[in-house]
């Protein structure tokens, strides 16, 4: 299982996720975020073997790394879905699971995702979430969506994709955990933060919480 966020701001593109690997009883760590060029990450929900497949397919791509996301749009969903095709067909036509999402930023944030059937769709103006009970991080995201893109910058968006992963942790105790990986894509390029910046979305995000809680006690009274 997994969470993923995608957060457009009005400076650069967010692109977060859990990074527990979930196999039957054994749960492992690892990254779920990767990248398509030197301005383009993708992340996936759904089925490891599958997703594993279209990685590998992914990183063949002729020309990939000259290419802006609109251009390898259709490439991409051709990939998916012969990827997906091929997997169906290898495990006997069971039901499988999986969910894919690219961003990018150049000059706008650009968010593209494929459903498994290999259809395309660009979310415009707007957080997108996958992964486990994506209900909970929508509802989690309710009350900023107005303020997405253009009244929050790149260092909020950060803050903001921490604390929602970090709360669907604590309510699902099954298939998603820590660490919290968080990339960002800005006019200055692709970045994956490190611990020293994670800790830094800690502290801000328990001060989050804790502003408030005051403000709903002092609102109380």
């Amino acid at each position: 299982m997994t969470i993923i966020l995608a957060i457009p701001t009005k400076n650069g593109i967010v692109l977060a996720s859990d990074c527990q690997i979930t196999s039957g009883l054994i749960r492992t760590t690892g990254k779920k975020i990767k990248k398509v060029n030197e301005n383009c990450l993708w992340s996936a929900s759904g089925e490891a073997a599958l997703i594993q497949r279209i990685e590998e397919s992914i990183n063949i791509l002729p020309d990939k790394e000259a290419k802006p996301l609109k251009d390898l749009r259709d490439i991409l969903s051709k990939t998916v879905r012969k990827c997906v095709m091929d997997f169906f067909q290898l495990v006997g036509g069971r039901p499988i699971d999986g969910d894919f999402i690219f961003v990018e930023y150049a000059p706008d944030p650009k968010i593209l995702h494929i459903v498994l059937d290999g259809t395309p769709e660009w979310i415009v103006d707007r957080p997108f979430v996958s992964g486990i009970r994506s209900e909970v991080s929508t509802a989690l995201f309710h009350k900023y969506l107005n303020l997405i893109p253009n009244r929050i910058d790149i260092e909020k968006g950060k803050l903001l994709a921490y604390k929602v992963i970090d709360e669907v942790i604590e309510v699902i105790s099954y298939g998603v955990g820590p660490p919290i990986d968080i990339w960002q894509i800005t006019k200055e390029g692709i970045k994956n933060l490190n611990e020293q910046e994670i800790s830094v979305l800690v502290d801000l995000s328990r001060g989050l919480r804790e502003t408030e809680i005051q403000l709903f006690l002092e609102g109380g009274k």
